[in-house]
């Protein structure tokens, strides 16, 4: 409420879907997506704010993997209809398009919003990092050849540890292992890359919650490859975890 927009605390499904296809409505089709091209920039400080603060949200919500994410991107979509476009934008319309494909199994409409994202945000590498992992990670997996996101994927992790968006690297890193992992990927190179991924982080970055994501990858491809004395997880992922990936934040 102190940022100028009231947000309901007690959410039922039925709220979350009447949500998501009203603002379906406002930025899907031609000319739709034209209008969001053209919207001028915000310039509302108080608006500016208050969708940098849901875009935090919007990763915590992931994180835990709360209900409140698809309300959170059609939030964000609807305040820069209204008041325009601001690099929090960007990442609220991708938030959208993976609440379309997870929530209603809407896998084109969301691989449009999400191409249509992608263009918006332009040239702003930081923007697109985060718009990029979401696009690339979990929506574009149902509509493309995975032998064309995973270079993708690669390319992200490598870009966000340049701009210094170290959790977006993780996060890019941890997708391209899952999906690679369970897609065939040779097991040799593939081995060596998560060998780095998992010493950098441990090395460099120190995020518990990735590695002991990462981990189960990691075990897998030694049994794979005939390796005795896989690594043991001393403990699972908790909520003391979550709470520390958190306290990472950039």
């Amino acid at each position: 409420n102190n940022l100028g927009k009231p947000f309901q605390l007690h959410l039922t499904s039925g709220i979350i879907v009447q949500e998501m296809l009203g603002t379906k409505q406002l930025v899907t089709g031609s000319l739709n997506e034209s209008k969001l091209r053209s919207l001028p920039e915000m310039t509302d400080s108080t608006k500016k704010e208050a969708m940098a603060f849901l875009e935090e949200m919007l990763r915590c919500s992931y994180q835990i993997q709360s209900i409140h994410l698809p309300l959170l991107a059609c939030r964000m979509v609807r305040i820069s209809l209204k008041y325009g476009w601001t690099k929090s934008s960007c990442v609220g319309l991708a938030s959208l398009a993976l609440s379309l494909v997870t929530v209603f199994s809407d896998f084109s409409e969301g691989y449009s919003l999400a191409k249509t994202s992608m263009s918006i945000a332009g040239s702003d590498k930081r923007v697109l990092c985060s718009i990029m992992t979401i696009t690339y990670g979990m929506i574009n997996i149902w509509k493309e050849p995975i032998q064309a996101i995973l270079p993708q994927l690669k390319d992200v992790y490598n870009m966000s540890l340049k701009y210094g968006l170290i959790d977006n690297a993780l996060a890019s890193g941890m997708l391209h292992a899952y999906r690679a992992f369970f897609t065939g990927s040779l097991l040799k190179p593939f081995s060596k890359e998560v060998a780095l991924f998992m010493r950098n982080n441990s090395e460099r970055h120190k995020r518990k919650l990735m590695h002991l994501s990462v981990l189960p990858v990691s075990n897998g491809i030694s049994f794979l490859c005939g390796r005795s004395g896989p690594q043991i997880a001393e403990e699972f992922i908790t909520e003391e975890h979550l709470a520390e990936a958190l306290q990472n934040k950039e």
